[in-house]
């Protein structure tokens, strides 16, 4: 592929995303991870993106973000019925989202951002890696989440619903708050609702990632644990 082209298309990905990570396009174009480097360099000396640990972003003025605040005109996204209608299909809103290590996520978040994550472990374990980012607001369906963010400063979020078989809070309170707030970035914990056995915790991610300019999947190493005491 020729190099104009094959960063055009990491351009995109970037601006479509909100980050690009070097180890997803090294693999998406199967060239080394130094030519990904030297592609990203090249886009950030044209203040196209701005070069993070693991990848790229793309950062825009925080009046021009807004993040977390309240919509003045809301479009909710459809609540399931009581009688369990299904949520829109993931692939509609999932596609093409990068898979992201704990670390790897933690890299794209920047100061000032709002911030929703949800999910188990790597969820958790993202929650530990950004505690500390200056002026950050993070928005949670999860306990456990919440609970990891342990900087005072930070805005925390939880919302509110009943509690699904996972920890996550889901059904239609959850869906309309969420549904008043704009995020930065949204992470979720990669799982299948037919082996978890919790379709409303997806509905839940499936709402995060519509509130936010860009989402990723994130996935912890087997074993992988969070913090403790």
């Amino acid at each position: 592929m020729l190099t104009d082209l094959r960063r055009a298309q990491i351009l995109a990905d970037a601006r479509a995303q909100g980050g690009v990570s070097l180890r997803e396009l090294s693999h998406r174009f199967e060239v080394s991870i130094p030519t990904i480097r030297r592609d990203l360099s090249a886009l950030a000396d044209q203040g196209l993106v701005q070069r993070v640990h693991g990848g790229a972003v793309v950062v825009r003025a925080r009046a021009e973000r807004g993040p977390v605040r309240m919509r003045t005109a809301v479009t909710h996204a459809p609540v399931p019925a009581a009688g369990g209608a299904a949520a829109p299909p993931a692939g509609e809103v999932f596609v093409a989202r990068p898979v992201l290590a704990p670390e790897e996520a933690a890299a794209l978040v920047m100061p000032g951002m709002a911030v929703g994550i949800a999910g188990g472990w790597a969820a958790v374990r993202l929650a530990e890696l950004i505690d500390g980012v200056a002026d950050l607001t993070v928005v949670t369906p999860v306990v456990a989440v919440a609970a990891a963010i342990r900087n005072p400063a930070t805005v925390v979020v939880l919302v509110g619903g009943v509690r699904t078989p996972s920890g996550s809070h889901a059904g239609p309170l959850t869906q309309a708050t969420l549904a008043a707030l704009n995020l930065d970035l949204a992470a979720v914990e990669r799982s299948d609702p037919a082996t978890t056995g919790d379709a409303l915790a997806a509905q839940t991610d499936l709402a995060l990632v519509q509130r936010a300019t860009a989402a990723v999947f994130v996935q912890g190493a087997t074993g992988s644990r969070p913090r403790s005491g």
